[in-house]
């Protein structure tokens, strides 16, 4: 079996030059043997063609393409988005002029088969290297927090953690928050706020499943100062304020204060932006 030998190309030349050489020394001992010799012209056709080495590469295939592959993400914002059937997660990550990483993770998992429903959110935070972040894990889910340290496989296109692959989303589509199936959600019988006598505020605690959402009516006049502030176990509660001719004041919202425009009844519209929500609302008069 013949075996392909790779030289270095300074070696390749210096034995490709020794050759020469001998071939050239034979025959200047031919000439002097003879006893006389004609002239000859040298033929263009018996003149050897000049050598080219191409220099062996030092980087493998493999690294090259390594190389070429991995692209530095540039300072700013990027949004993920991974859905299955089990499973609808959002993760938001920014990057520092220095490779800091920043982030949240917003998720659900249901399993309806076996009645099981949960959300959880996760906050991080590491150095990126490369596409590679070393990053440390906060996870909320219900009333337990866990933290953990995690490497994460970070591109420009793709985002995983090591369970789950996330694809590029435009960030307005999950940094704008929305009610899960607002648009068929359920709006429970409008409950009226009281307050306590003397009192300008009261504090409001109550949950929402998913798929409804709570209605509060406040009383109020022209002119007066009010205040709507919600509060939730996982950050996953919002709120509408709607004005007493069915205007929309803000949506969405989790903190709100201003001077009130009309006189009568305002609605304060509370729903769940993932899962069920457990909330706390303080609503305040001056």
């Amino acid at each position: 079996m013949k075996k392909n030998l790779f030289l270095p190309s300074g070696v390749l030349i210096a034995l490709v030059s020794l050759t020469g050489c001998a071939e050239t020394s034979s025959i200047n001992s031919s000439t002097n043997n003879a006893a006389s010799i004609s002239p000859s012209v040298t033929s263009t056709a018996d003149v050897a063609a000049p050598v080219t080495v191409t220099p062996v590469s030092q980087t493998s295939p493999t690294q090259l393409a390594d190389k070429q592959t991995v692209k530095k993400l540039a300072p700013g914002t990027y949004c993920y988005s991974a859905k299955t059937n089990t499973l609808d997660a959002q993760a938001t990550v920014k990057i520092s002029s220095t490779n800091k990483i920043n982030g949240t993770v917003q998720a659900t998992i249901q399993n309806p088969a076996e009645s099981y429903y949960t959300s959880y959110n996760q906050t991080v935070m590491g150095d990126l290297v490369g596409d590679k972040a070393k990053l440390k894990i906060v996870t909320k889910i219900e009333n337990d927090t866990q933290n953990r340290q995690e490497t994460w496989t970070i591109t420009e296109s793709n985002l995983n953690n090591g369970r789950e692959s996330f694809t590029k989303v435009n960030c307005t589509d999950i940094l704008s928050i929305s009610y899960e199936d607002k648009a068929t959600a359920v709006t429970k019988k409008p409950v009226r706020v009281k307050f306590n006598p003397g009192a300008n505020s009261t504090t409001i605690k109550n949950s929402v499943i998913r798929g409804e959402r709570d209605t509060y009516l406040v009383g109020a006049k022209s002119g007066q100062q009010m205040t709507i502030k919600i509060t939730s176990l996982e950050n996953n509660a919002v709120f509408d304020f709607i004005a007493p001719d069915g205007k929309i004041i803000k949506t969405e919202l989790t903190n709100w204060s201003g001077k009130l425009p009309k006189n009568g009844d305002y609605r304060v519209i509370v729903g769940g932006t993932r899962g069920n929500a457990s909330y706390e609302l303080t609503l305040q008069i001056k």
